[in-house]
């Protein structure tokens, strides 16, 4: 039997990590977002942005991806964590 998640609530919060193409100012996004973020250089392709925090519910969640495209940025993948996930790691509940 495949495994079983609980039932996701689109207005309670949750743990995201959101990886763009490009910089974006770290002290901006935990500022205004309240994530932390690292930079991931690739070797002949763009350099990347991690973000990974608590997003209140899926309206903050559809802002913070509105600003990322606003400021000509590209998003790689929306990760919802696990909740006792290691953020730098790949235990993922679903993408979107």
């Amino acid at each position: 039997m495949p495994e079983q998640f609980p039932e996701y609530s689109f207005d309670l919060p949750a743990h995201y990590r959101i990886t763009v193409t490009g910089v974006l100012d770290s002290s901006w996004v935990e500022r205004y977002w309240g994530m932390t973020s690292s930079l991931v250089e690739l070797k002949d392709e763009p350099d990347q942005m991690v973000l990974v925090g608590e997003v209140t519910d899926q309206a903050a969640l559809i802002g913070i991806m509105n600003a990322i495209y606003n400021f000509g940025h590209t998003v790689v993948s929306v990760e919802r964590l696990l909740p006792d996930a290691d953020p730098h790691m790949d235990d993922t509940q679903e993408e979107t």
